[in-house]
């Protein structure tokens, strides 16, 4: 059985081969520009792998594959994370698509990003504040969970460490941020945090710092190019994303853990097991946490 425990943070400058991802079917919610071709790219050794984004905009016509990739197993399914129904569609079709009826990985990466509508319009007729980035971030990213568990829970016959689920947080989700961006990528770990102890597939989480994805209004990406050459940093890459996702998914003894995707020139690799979703043996928190574990009003 899967079962979790802190061995301490993963060595990420150990060398790894993807070769196991042959033949592997992977979902890719959100993004699909620059971490949805990162990861086709990092496949592109690993033959009839077949990789599906589901996202509300479709992969663009001109994203720059390589020659050597088989586009019959690169695909497209239109969903709104937001919407159960889309969803578990989109689900379906991929199940449809794979060789053995499996989703082997499952990346929910979806997400929106913009002003702190908590923060806004509070004049005498405060309004009621747009929820999108909560809904899209968090509810949309756990209907993933949701249905990734159901999936994974039909098919006993395979090991649960064979089963792959990867939530792309932030880290907005470890730092002081935005009330609503943050509480939504923080709320992320909560869901890893309490299915790596579940034992039904493998479970972490990967926060990035500031990446140059479509996120970023051309605004934000000018201003926040500006301000990280201030203070000496640089953004994150999409490339250091997908590759800590696919080091992730050949290693299944890497369960339960939180990844930060950072900048080259501040950890070589560009990411690095962040070793902060556990608690010191001695401490408080860690007594606490065993204690929780074994008790339940459920």
């Amino acid at each position: 059985s899967l079962q979790y425990q802190d061995l301490g943070p993963v060595d990420c400058s150990r060398a790894v081969e993807f070769g196991n991802l042959r033949g592997k079917t992977v979902l890719v919610t959100g993004d699909s520009t620059s971490f949805f071709q990162a990861i086709v790219f990092e496949l592109i050794e690993c033959r009839n792998a077949i990789v599906v984004n589901a996202d509300l905009n479709p992969t663009p016509e001109g994203l720059a594959l390589p020659k050597s990739v088989n586009k019959d197993s690169v695909y497209f399914t239109k969903c709104d994370i937001c919407s159960w129904p889309d969803q578990k569609t989109a689900f379906k079709s991929v199940v449809a698509k794979s060789v053995n009826n499996s989703i082997d990985i499952i990346v929910a990466n979806a997400g929106i990003s913009g002003d702190d509508p908590l923060l806004m319009n509070l004049d005498a007729d405060v309004e009621e504040p747009d929820t999108r980035i909560v809904q899209t971030n968090l509810i949309g990213t756990m209907y993933t969970t949701g249905l990734a568990l159901n999936h994974y829970l039909l098919l006993p016959e395979i090991p649960p460490q064979n089963k792959c689920l990867i939530l792309n947080s932030s880290l907005a989700g470890y730092l002081d941020s935005r009330p609503s961006y943050g509480s939504a990528k923080f709320g992320l770990r909560a869901v890893m945090r309490a299915l790596r102890h579940k034992g039904v597939c493998q479970v972490n989480i990967i926060s990035p710092w500031f990446i140059h994805t479509p996120i970023l209004s051309k605004e934000a990406a000018s201003l926040l190019t500006t301000q990280l050459e201030e203070i000496g940093s640089d953004f994150g890459l999409a490339e250091d994303c997908a590759h800590c996702v696919l080091r992730i998914s050949v290693d299944n003894s890497i369960h339960g853990r939180g990844f930060g995707i950072l900048p080259r020139n501040m950890v070589k690799e560009g990411y690095c097991d962040l070793d902060e979703d556990d608690y010191k043996p001695g401490t408080l928190c860690h007594q606490l946490r065993k204690d929780i574990l074994r008790v339940s009003h459920r």
